[in-house]
């Protein structure tokens, strides 16, 4: 450069780098948009399982494509899984059968807000004579075996997410009473993004039973 003039290979190299600073901040700048408006890359959007029943009362009702009756803890109500076979595996919509063993009283719950019949009770048990542990999953395919937990008081008819943390490659199987006032429940764990049953583990947890309404109310 000579009298505060720039030569020309002077000129095109400084435009060379201003093209190149330019193209790097262009760049960087996308990557940023595409971050901020495009959340799914990082993390799918969870689905909203129907959680709620409506329940109706049936005179001389019969199941007839049901699982076992378990019955309740004080022996005076029997609850049954009705339209997924025996071992309540089978594809489609059921319904929760809560039958009162003495005055022969059938209610049953349907799920609320399942138009395409997209989700279905799986799996039931007893907590005490008016509460149900209920695993609500997928009705078909056989990718998923199980779904989420909640708590179903008849007494109400009010539903309550039990465990809220679940994530989404993992699902409750089954869960059982203890007699410790615990409960222990099978969560089945995906291990990679191709939701390969080959490709899982289950993993047994054990933890305090959820408070009866009632029992709060003393409590307080």
């Amino acid at each position: 450069m000579s009298g505060g003039y720039l030569s020309m290979n002077e000129t095109t190299q400084l435009l060379k780098r201003k093209i190149r600073n330019k193209t790097i901040l262009a760049f960087f700048s996308l990557l940023a948009i595409s971050i901020f408006i495009t959340p799914s890359v990082f993390s799918k959007e969870k689905e909203n399982t129907p959680s709620q029943f409506q329940a109706k009362v049936e005179k001389n009702y019969e199941a007839n494509f049901h699982s076992e009756w378990k019955k309740s803890l004080d022996g005076s109500q029997q609850a049954t899984i009705e339209g997924k076979g025996e071992s309540a595996l089978e594809e489609g919509e059921a319904v929760i059968v809560i039958e009162n063993i003495k005055s022969k009283k059938t209610t049953i719950y349907k799920l609320k807000n399942n138009e395409l019949s997209q989700y279905t009770p799986k799996y039931i048990e007893w907590i005490d004579e008016n509460r149900l542990f209920v695993i609500i999953g997928y009705a078909y395919g056989t990718v998923t075996t199980g779904g989420k937990l909640y708590e179903l008081n008849i007494k109400d008819n009010s539903v309550t997410p039990v465990i809220e943390d679940l994530l989404e490659n993992e699902e409750i199987m089954a869960v059982k009473v203890n007699k410790n006032d615990t409960f222990t429940y099978k969560k089945h764990v995906y291990d990679s993004d191709n939701y390969d049953y080959s490709e899982s583990h289950v993993e047994e947890i054990s933890i305090p039973l959820p408070k009866s309404k009632g029992a709060m109310v003393r409590n307080k």
